[in-house]
């Protein structure tokens, strides 16, 4: 092999492997959590307030609630009934959120400004099937 093609040949080598090099070095971004819009209630299909959100007009600030959660989807197209793995209640009302269509079965509250996942304690993963706006819940060993 000639000086000039061993020169060209280790230079395009090093130019790979620089190439190469670069695309490992290079990370890819995190995925940010969606933010909940204020005034919204948003559920999302995985715990921690992960995974594809969804947002239900009746549950923005001052809405009813949401009787059947089989008629909404989350963001990336799924059904939203007995799929939700947690909840962020932005707004400044109290939510229940249940098991059962129609606001019955086992409930679970969320308090303004907080966020909930379901992990078998009052409402199980992937079971929340409605959801509505009450009054502020009077606990055990409260005055209310």
């Amino acid at each position: 092999m000639n000086p000039f093609t061993r020169r060209a040949t280790t230079a395009a080598a090093g130019f790979a492997m620089a190439v190469t090099g670069s695309l490992f070095a290079v990370a890819s971004p995190a995925s940010a959590a969606y933010a909940c819009p204020a005034q919204q209630v948003c559920f999302y299909e995985n715990y921690n307030r992960e995974g594809s959100p969804a947002t239900l007009a009746g549950l923005a600030q001052g809405g009813g609630g949401v009787r059947v959660f089989s008629d909404h989807k989350f963001h990336n197209g799924v059904n939203l009934n007995d799929k939700a793995s947690s909840v962020h209640n932005n707004t400044n009302q109290w939510i229940r959120v249940y098991e059962n269509t129609n606001y019955s079965g086992r409930g679970q509250y969320v308090e303004p400004g907080a966020w909930s996942n379901f992990t078998g304690g009052d409402v199980r993963n992937d079971k929340a099937s409605s959801a509505q706006f009450v009054e502020e819940p009077c606990f055990p060993g409260q005055w209310c």
